[in-house]
């Protein structure tokens, strides 16, 4: 017998003798400490009968006289009883933590199993373990059969990326999310976005657990997205082009026209000519401004900051607010990321003289490591961001277009604003790679 079974026998033997000799509910409080002590020192409940048994016998040998059986037995059971009910609370406790526990894996199985995207966890070597019936049936694979490699999965452009977050997740990496393009069975691909956390046991990663939702919708909305803005900026091109060569062309012909005219009329009549040829020159400064507005060639031949500097004078000039523009892009960028930054700044500026009131607009565009940083500021009125955009008609269009700006270049927005506490827009977006302003084939 172990030390402290032997010090809980004397202690149980005589609070038990006490009993059985007052049968009082302080000695009935004592057995329930006892019974707390032996679970404390991990006695079974086996072995705390044992105990209850011994001392009974040690008991009735030592009584001179020949006992009443039938009320001590009687006693002494309630005294047991007592003493193992900190073992029926346990037990009970136990029973209900894994009713609770196994109520809680039927519900997980059950989400696991009904959910629409594809739940799925990997071991240590990125193999699947398990997947839902959603990833089965988007997937092709099954999870009676052999779980594939990862190399069959993935196509092969997303496989670094893949890898990549996998090593990151098993070094002890948080959660992550990242785009990737699977190869289903049969062979076709297919977009997704991956959530996925490492599976802990012992405080260290033995796999990974995520949830891939299916984005092929989203990507070719996103496609159609963006050929709508190539195929808008193309025709904004030609329209300015139209507005810049072949109208200044007519109107280079009014001027030579009106100039005959002017020397045959008499001097009364060249007030009257002056007037007109003021008018015309207005008509090409107008002509000038949305021709630039609509492509401005120095975009195209300078770049993107003197494209931006010449678009703050124009407006500065216009609506008499202080624009400044700061910083620079350390190069030239990508021609779909200029003209992307350019109509950012250009839609933000249109809102600002719309709606905001303010006095100073801050343009800045930094370089940070491979991507631009763009920031346009204003010390207007402001607003409630999650308001506007949630208005349906067209409050918030112009703020969703510089959002929707943003995603053929994989860049991100974040919109900061608050009445009374003027506005704002932040983007980043890479600066450079091959793949930077591209989208998934869609195939």
């Amino acid at each position: 017998m172990k030390t402290g079974q032997r010090e809980l026998m004397s202690a149980y033997t005589s609070a038990l003798r006490t009993y059985l000799e007052k049968t009082d509910e302080a000695a009935l409080e004592v057995a329930y400490e006892l019974g707390r002590r032996g679970l404390s020192h991990e006695i079974s409940l086996i072995e705390m009968a044992t105990i209850h048994s011994d001392a009974l016998g040690q008991i009735v040998s030592s009584m001179p006289h020949f006992p009443d059986f039938s009320d001590m037995l009687k006693s002494s059971a309630k005294f047991l009883i007592e003493s193992l009910a900190p073992y029926e609370m346990t037990i009970s406790g136990y029973r209900e933590t894994n009713a609770a526990l196994q109520a809680s894996e039927e519900r997980y199985r059950e989400l696991f199993e009904n959910a629409n995207d594809i739940v799925f966890t990997t071991d240590f070597e990125g193999r699947l373990t398990s997947i839902n019936r959603a990833g089965e049936r988007l997937t092709g694979y099954r999870r009676d059969e052999p779980p594939p490699i990862p190399v069959k999965v993935l196509a092969l452009e997303y496989f670094e990326r893949a890898a990549r977050m996998f090593q990151e997740l098993i070094g002890g990496g948080n959660s992550e999310t990242q785009e990737l393009e699977i190869i289903t069975k049969d062979g076709h691909p297919l977009m997704v976005e991956v959530s996925a956390r490492p599976i802990l046991s012992d405080g260290k990663p033995v796999g990974v657990q995520g949830i891939a939702r299916d984005i092929s919708e989203r990507k070719r909305a996103e496609q159609a997205l963006h050929r709508l803005n190539e195929t808008l900026e193309e025709r904004a091109r030609h329209i300015a082009h139209e507005l810049h060569d072949e109208a200044s062309q007519l109107l280079v012909s009014v001027h030579i026209a009106i100039d005959g005219l002017a020397q045959s009329l008499p001097a009364s009549g060249q007030q009257t000519v002056a007037e007109i040829k003021q008018l015309i020159e207005q008509i090409e400064s107008e002509l000038r401004r949305l021709s630039h507005e609509l492509r401005p060639t120095i975009l195209d031949d300078l770049g993107l900051v003197p494209a931006l500097e010449f678009l703050a004078q124009g407006v500065s000039k216009r609506f008499g607010i202080r624009i400044t523009v700061e910083g620079d892009t350390g190069g030239r960028l990508p021609a779909q990321a200029e003209v992307a930054l350019y109509r950012i700044t250009q839609e933000a500026l249109n809102n600002i003289t719309r709606h905001s009131g303010a006095n100073h607009v801050a343009i800045r565009l930094q370089k940070e490591d491979n991507k631009i940083h763009l920031t346009v500021t204003d010390d207007g009125a402001g607003f409630d961001v999650q308001s506007v955009l949630g208005q349906k008609g067209r409050s918030g269009l112009g703020l969703i277009g510089i959002r929707e700006r943003v995603i053929p270049l994989r860049g991100e927005c974040i919109i900061n604003s608050s009445p009374g506490k003027g506005t704002e827009i932040s983007v980043l977006v890479p600066s450079e790679g091959k793949d930077a302003y591209t989208y998934p084939s869609g195939r």
